[in-house]
């Protein structure tokens, strides 16, 4: 009953005093080339994004969603409420109640320290910016070049995937997205500190986690397949550095798990990237080099595929070329390979604007499965969206 009373209790709010909203509408095709029985081949959808904000004197309002409606995968029709909460700001802090969506990481393609929100596989399991919100209460202190955080994170939020004709449910058996906890009605607890640099280019966090990890496996009962839920202790850090025309990047996390079923592991990444200015007309070329790794300590557990961690040991290449137009148009490509299994997945992305108001995104990716033992199969994957944006 949480959901429907905030919802309400919103929206009574915001009808005295100004309001700032944005948002867009747009519509998205797919095009899938494959070779696995019983998964289509296209789709479409109709989604829209938006948002409300009501200041306050000191504080303020937020409510921020998602619509979807997929003409083919009736699991894709869904409205989302990503953030809906209420911010009180203090002289030098702030005390948040409600819903809402955060990021934390330095890294290009995969955030090992994003923890905080659950991945939002109906959408797009592939792409890591789709969050679900995380009700939660948070109070964070700022000082001169840094601040503390304490977040009490309620529940974990049950995962919902695309219908079984669709090429991203992989999944051999029926699935309930009744998430099993291993401790029921248990919140996870979060604290964070973070800083930059005075003298030197330099973003930096340490982050200690208490709760349920983001990672996940599956049980089987009574002809279905579960989620399950696992506490750990975790102690995660990340940094930015930028030196002259390259930033350094890394992020780490060390998890010590209480499910009998999952290690103890050990994930890092490293990255940099190097920005050439000016190389044709007023465009710049950005070139990525990232790494990723991840040791779970007791190999008679689970193996990183079936915690669906895709950056075991893997080597990533890419290139952005920035071309300083009004249209904020850029090319983001590259190339991820998987050193043990022999996987690649090659991507391309291109967005522009036209006419200030709509965008325009494509989207290419090839997985290349490249042997037996892999999980997934050989997979083209094609997508063209265009939003309005108000």
């Amino acid at each position: 009953m949480i959901y429907p009373f905030a919802i309400l209790l919103f929206l009574s709010s915001l009808v005295a005093g100004d309001l700032e909203y944005k948002g867009d509408i747009g519509i998205e095709g797919d095009y899938f080339s494959h070779d696995i029985d019983g998964k289509r081949e296209a789709s479409a959808a109709l989604r829209s994004e938006f948002e409300i904000k009501k200041n306050l004197r000191k504080a303020k309002l937020k409510l921020k969603a998602k619509a979807i409606y997929d003409f083919k995968d009736s699991e894709r029709r869904y409205i989302d409420f990503s953030e809906l909460y209420y911010k009180y700001d203090f002289e030098d802090s702030e005390l948040l109640i409600g819903k809402n969506t955060l990021f934390w990481g330095a890294l290009e393609v995969y955030n090992i320290v994003d923890v905080f929100n659950t991945k939002d596989l109906l959408d797009d399991p592939f792409d890591y910016d789709k969050k679900l919100g995380a009700w939660n209460l948070s109070w964070t202190k700022f000082f001169e070049n840094s601040e503390f955080s304490m977040m009490l994170k309620f529940k974990e939020e049950d995962q919902k995937i695309q219908d079984k004709e669709s090429v991203y449910n992989f999944l051999p058996f029926p699935y309930d997205n009744d998430l099993k906890t291993q401790y029921d009605n248990r919140p996870s607890i979060f604290l964070r500190y973070a800083g930059f640099g005075d003298e030197m280019q330099i973003d930096y966090a340490f982050i200690y986690e208490a709760g349920y990890d983001s990672q996940r496996y599956f049980s089987y009962k009574e002809g279905r397949l579960y989620q399950n839920a696992y506490w750990v202790n975790k102690l995660m850090a990340y940094a930015t550095l930028v030196y002259e025309d390259t930033i350094y990047k890394a992020e780490a996390a060390l998890a010590a798990s209480d499910d009998v079923k999952v290690s103890d592991y050990l994930q890092s990444g490293l990255g940099l990237e190097r920005t050439l200015y000016g190389i044709w007309d007023k465009k710049d070329l950005g070139l990525l080099v990232e790494y990723y790794r991840y040791d779970r300590f007791n190999d008679t557990k689970l193996s990183v595929k079936e915690l669906g961690q895709l950056f075991q040991n893997d080597l990533y290449f890419g290139g952005r070329l920035t071309f300083n137009d009004l249209a904020s148009s850029e090319i983001l490509a590259g190339v991820d390979i998987d050193l043990e299994s022999s996987e690649k997945i090659y991507f391309f992305k291109y967005e522009t604007r036209l006419y200030e108001s709509y965008k325009v995104q494509l989207h290419y990716q090839h997985l290349n499965a490249d042997n037996e033992e892999s999980y997934f199969d050989d997979l083209d994957h094609l997508k063209l969206a265009v939003s309005y944006y108000f």
